[in-house]
């Protein structure tokens, strides 16, 4: 085989194979640096913005009822510094050390966040990420608080995304969750 036969044998498998790199998403990655996180961060889902801040929730719960889950506490904070993460992102954040603010949610300054790159099944237009912000944004999302986002499933035979929420600031004993039903569709452009 001629040298020239395999430089274009070569070139060709980079041709081929660059426009898979240049899919590059900002995600499984730290987007706001600073010295190399030590300690297990925060993770929960981003349900809120406002400015440079997030709010993220965590939906693992701590149980305080006598019956087994009727009476959960969700861990929910804000986090300042965080520009990047958008709505129905999942993220870990590690804080500066700075105290606390501990009204519920808490409150506390963003060193350095991670963003889980979201899921997009087979078949789906949207990812999980999109799709999460649909369901925040929908008239039924919007009534609720401080939304936990419990359980996301795409049905492909039907195109409908289903996200499955409770209200973290929910009185109620059973804190009953809400299903919020989205369709797929192709998105159209970022929502902030």
């Amino acid at each position: 085989m001629s040298h020239l036969h395999r430089v274009l044998i070569s070139l060709s498998i980079l041709i081929v194979c660059l426009p898979g790199c240049s899919g590059y998403k900002d995600c499984n990655s730290v987007q706001t640096q600073a010295n190399t996180p030590s300690e297990d961060g925060f993770t929960g889902y981003v349900v809120a913005r406002e400015g440079n801040s997030i709010l993220v929730v965590d939906p693992a719960y701590e149980d305080f009822g006598a019956n087994k889950g009727e009476s959960r506490y969700y861990t929910a904070k804000w986090f300042s510094n965080a520009p990047n993460p958008q709505i129905g992102s999942y993220v870990e954040i590690w804080t500066d050390g700075s105290p606390e603010n501990q009204p519920y949610p808490g409150q506390a300054r963003a060193e350095a966040i991670a963003v889980s790159c979201p899921a997009t099944p087979d078949g789906a237009h949207m990812s999980e990420a999109d799709a999460i912000r649909a369901g925040l944004y929908s008239s039924d999302g919007e009534q609720v608080r401080i939304p936990v986002i419990e359980n996301v499933d795409f049905n492909e035979d039907i195109g409908t995304w289903t996200i499955r929420m409770r209200d973290a600031m929910s009185t109620s004993n059973a804190q009953d969750p809400i299903e919020v039903k989205v369709e797929d569709i192709e998105p159209v452009g970022e929502q902030e």
